[in-house]
């Protein structure tokens, strides 16, 4: 029973997700100003949120992708790439994780809602909370 009850929520936030991320033509870079977008639709439906700030880690080295030639730095770690997600009720709710997909041997959903103790949830790093 309560299992259906935290369905129809679900079903809400990823459907609030979608309309969010159909926005852009591509995640690729887009993830602070897609996660920043996704906050204030989850607020506008009444629904508490928390934009996180950290690092994605990926499978095959690939930092150089995210970076610009003018902020690269000796000995930066290529398995690591800055990211922002949204964290709502203890889960994971990243809508521009799908960029990453090349660097990682798991498939990766255009939607990514997941539990902490999801293997996915092993490739992010939290640094912190953005001001909202």
């Amino acid at each position: 029973m309560k299992l259906a009850q935290n369905l129809p929520q679900r079903e809400h936030i990823l459907a609030i997700a979608e309309r969010v991320s159909q926005k852009y033509s591509s995640p690729k870079g887009q993830c602070e100003f897609m996660t920043r977008d996704l906050m204030v639709a989850l607020k506008n439906a009444g629904m508490r949120a928390n934009h996180v700030m950290g690092n994605f880690h990926l499978d095959e080295p690939a930092r150089f992708e995210y970076i610009s030639s003018d902020d690269a730095e000796d000995g930066v770690d290529e398995y690591a790439v800055n990211h922002d997600w949204v964290e709502i009720g203890g889960k994971i709710l990243d809508i521009s994780a799908k960029q990453f997909q090349p660097y990682i041997h798991s498939p990766i959903p255009d939607i990514l809602f997941i539990s902490v103790g999801d293997p996915l949830a092993n490739h992010y790093e939290q640094l912190g909370y953005a001001d909202e």
